[in-house]
């Protein structure tokens, strides 16, 4: 008899305890765990401080990287603002950061008290574009949703849309002012730097237009130089630049963006200055690339 009085004993001990647990005011959801998931970098560079971050885009379903430059002085207390510039055709993440030197060029610059700490985030786009596309993937939405989210969650950024920088060289430059004019919410300053802004002369990137404006309707949903002019791009601020020799003449199509900028009052600035479409034309700029964004 005191064996089973003892079993009783245990199962409403047992039972109390189960409830205690389980019937709460405010059940606990997924979205109120804060998940830690450790970053699965590479350091390519102490000094200054680069790191090459592979993560899981879920908008391409498959992993994908960007190579990141911190500050000096970069701490956990702080936030800062964050630049994102995109590589051109034919390159990868390394294009920026460390090929064309431009975390070089902001640690000498942050020395000279020339600009404010930031972070530099250079992506892997592969040849997509940054459109969203059925066959080639939603690269768009691996930008501004996957890479933002990602970089915002993992490291000590301002995630206010006045500390959030995008721009790219040539195909990159045409990637980031897509993706700042299709969501200006989240980006205060674009730069397209000989970015791929193409006319009527299509000579030197044959099939290009099929791929980009396989219809008029879509050339006016993705084309800067169309949706300049249907978008509202106020508090926006625009810097474009490029060679007087570049051989694809993206000169022209610069022009006339900045034009349709100004007559639309939106802040804007270009520079046309001598050199072509190349790696020593940007590294020589990639100074005033940074005062753009972060100048003091």
């Amino acid at each position: 008899m005191r064996f089973g009085n003892t079993i009783i004993a245990c199962i409403l001990l047992l039972s109390a305890l189960t409830t205690s647990c389980t019937n709460t005011d405010q059940p606990v959801t997924i979205s109120d765990v804060k998940v830690s998931e450790s970053v699965r970098a590479e350091v390519i560079s102490h000094s200054p401080n680069v790191q090459k971050v592979t993560f899981y885009s879920e908008s391409l379903e498959r992993d994908m990287k960007f190579n990141i430059y911190l500050p000096k002085g970069y701490k956990d207390n702080k936030q800062y603002p964050v630049l994102y510039m995109f590589h051109g055709y034919g390159a990868n993440e390394n294009s920026w950061i460390p090929e064309l030197g431009l975390d070089k060029n902001a640690d000498e610059m942050l020395s000279e008290d020339k600009i404010n700490p930031l972070i530099i985030v250079a992506p892997q786009i592969d040849n997509s574009y940054g459109f969203n596309s059925i066959s080639e993937g939603n690269y768009s939405d691996y930008i501004v949703k996957d890479l933002i989210q990602y970089v915002d969650s993992h490291f000590n950024t301002d995630t206010t849309r006045e500390s959030r920088y995008i721009g790219g060289l040539s195909m990159g430059g045409w990637v980031a002012l897509f993706n700042a004019f299709q969501h200006p919410e989240l980006f205060s300053k674009v730069g397209g730097h000989s970015p791929a802004l193409f006319m009527d002369d299509w000579g030197n990137a044959a099939g290009l237009q099929d791929r980009l404006y396989p219809s008029e309707v879509l050339r006016q949903q993705r084309d800067p130089l169309f949706l300049v002019e249907t978008q509202n791009l106020k508090g926006l601020s625009i810097y474009l630049d490029s060679g007087d020799e570049d051989g694809y003449k993206f000169y022209e199509g610069a022009e006339v963006l900045y034009n349709k900028l100004q007559s639309r009052n939106v802040t804007s600035e270009y520079h046309l200055s001598s050199g072509g479409h190349d790696h020593e034309y940007w590294s020589r700029h990639a100074s005033d690339y940074l005062l753009f964004y972060s100048g003091k």
